[in-house]
């Protein structure tokens, strides 16, 4: 009998080694599997990149707007001083912005501030005389239309980003909607011969925009940690999809 004590006990001991040494294998790999995937994770990996691009896309919006709305200089004026943040702040930085969420994977992200961004780039080289894009044009009514033509390829793209916006946030979505009207009405003024209150009701729609685009940004950036309370995006909530539904969906 104390045999069998004696060897029951010592396999009990020899088990808890054996269990001991496990354990401490496991805590092993997976210190191992952390330390490899930091090293591996991406440069910017965690970074945030919407305030950026929402900020740029908001400011160069506002100071176009403001112009189109005839508010504080006269509708029509030369929008030169205009271009500069055109093309740095609300193109080159916009797109940096895009790109570090394609680094992100959010495809809606890069998609929506490399395309503004690449929209305030081109929109703003229309102005640089070395270019000569526009000597083409001798007359005004068929240079007004070709600016039509543009803005309306906008706005066809403009639509569709609205559509995919609508499963994201209210605030979103109202920024998206608001951009499209933005866009056809200023497409409106153009092909209607710079129709100046058509073009004021859209330098309006764009300042609301900006100022929408910016309370997206800010929201994004300052949170409980950093400011007194998290401003709301109001998530739009969705039924979830059932297993049928999951099934029928493409891997």
């Amino acid at each position: 009998m104390m045999n069998k004590k004696r060897k029951r006990n010592t396999i009990n001991r020899y088990q808890l080694t054996e269990y001991e040494n496990f354990i401490k294998f496991q805590q092993l790999v997976r210190a191992y599997s952390s330390e490899e995937h930091a090293k591996s994770a991406p440069m910017f990996y965690g970074l945030n990149a919407s305030p950026l691009g929402l900020c740029a896309f908001a400011l160069t919006t506002f100071v176009v707007s403001m112009y189109l709305a005839g508010a504080t200089v006269p509708v029509g004026a030369s929008m030169g001083v205009v271009m500069g943040a055109a093309l740095f702040y609300g193109g080159v930085v916009q797109i940096l912005g895009g790109y570090l969420e394609y680094r992100e994977g959010n495809n809606f992200g890069a998609l929506t501030f490399c395309s503004y961004g690449a929209f305030w780039l081109s929109f703003a080289s229309l102005d640089v005389a070395a270019f000569n894009f526009l000597v083409g044009y001798k007359d005004p009514e068929v240079l007004s239309n070709a600016f039509g033509v543009f803005f309306l390829g906008w706005t066809i793209f403009t639509a569709l980003m609205f559509l995919s916006s609508l499963r994201t946030n209210l605030v979103t979505s109202t920024l998206f909607f608001c951009l499209l009207i933005t866009f056809i009405l200023l497409t409106s003024s153009k092909f209607l011969l710079g129709h100046q209150n058509l073009q004021r009701a859209s330098g309006a729609f764009g300042i609301l925009t900006a100022s929408l685009a910016w309370y997206s940004g800010f929201s994004q950036l300052l949170n409980k940690s950093n400011w007194f309370f998290k401003w709301p995006l109001f998530a739009i909530r969705h039924r979830p999809a059932t297993d049928a539904e999951k099934l029928l969906e493409p891997a």
